[in-house]
């Protein structure tokens, strides 16, 4: 048995353990809502990582928290469908009031149903938790040079990396992200209606408690809240340049700025 070139991805729910304490109140009774609450988006987490792409050798495991997905790095088309996934597991566990964090890499690696373990899982590790540090799931520059070369077919080099750069961003210390704030239009049924309930969502999620949270967790937050700031700013933009009706224009005149 011999390690396989492949691409790894590692992910996991951030402040799970602050999670699974509230599972328990403090009469000692478990906590059915919450209890069922990170039932539902695990179960929800391995429902989308296995909705997409085409891949023959794309295998995934699930630990507690943490998810690893991997798949041989020729795959066509396959870098694509991957981050789509992760994409829509950072969007839709944000929308739910849960963040997540990961790392892309691409290596050698052992990875089937029963096992798993290679330079690429830790190299996966060690981006999740020594770079990605924000709520942010950061794609290496190797994978992605990597996966553009492998493209769908009927794709060139260009065009699939310009379908993989849709999902991604680039952040201010040049480390690129799968953007799940500003690029997660396609996951809802009326983008006009349902992106100011994403963001006023996020909002009540994640900054309603802001002033009692540990500074580790403030350090965290003021990443996610500069990011909706900015997308809160270029959305108010695009209403005032744009014809819309007036009610999305009343709609969006509420949305405000996190302070």
């Amino acid at each position: 048995m011999k390690y396989q070139k492949r691409i790894c991805c590692f992910i996991d729910i951030l402040g799970f353990k602050k999670h699974i304490d509230e599972t328990t109140k403090e009469t000692g009774e478990d906590n059915i809502k919450k209890i069922k609450s990170i039932k539902s988006v695990l179960k929800l987490s391995k429902r989308i990582t296995k909705d997409h792409g085409i891949s023959n050798s794309k295998v995934i495991t699930y630990f507690s928290d943490s998810i690893v997905i991997s798949y041989n790095y020729n795959e066509p088309g396959q870098l694509f469908y991957t981050l789509l996934d992760l994409l829509y597991v950072s969007f839709e566990l944000a929308n739910k009031g849960y963040l997540t964090r990961g790392g892309v890499s691409i290596g050698k690696l052992l990875h089937t149903k029963k096992y798993i373990f290679g330079p690429a899982l830790v190299d996966a590790y060690e981006i999740e938790s020594k770079k990605a540090i924000y709520p942010r799931i950061i794609v290496s520059e190797e994978v992605i040079k990597i996966g553009s070369k492998h493209s769908k077919i009927g794709h060139s080099e260009d065009d699939e990396r310009g379908y993989v750069m849709d999902l991604i961003d680039q952040d201010s210390d040049g480390l690129h992200y799968i953007d799940y704030i500003t690029k997660s239009s396609s996951e809802f049924d009326d983008p006009e209606y349902d992106l100011y309930l994403y963001i006023e969502n996020l909002k009540s999620n994640f900054f309603s408690n802001y002033d009692f949270e540990t500074d580790g967790v403030k350090e965290k937050l003021d990443w996610l809240k500069l990011k909706l700031n900015k997308y809160i700013t270029q959305i108010k933009e695009n209403i005032k340049n744009r014809d819309f009706s007036q009610e999305i224009v009343d709609i969006y005149s509420n949305l405000k700025e996190l302070k």
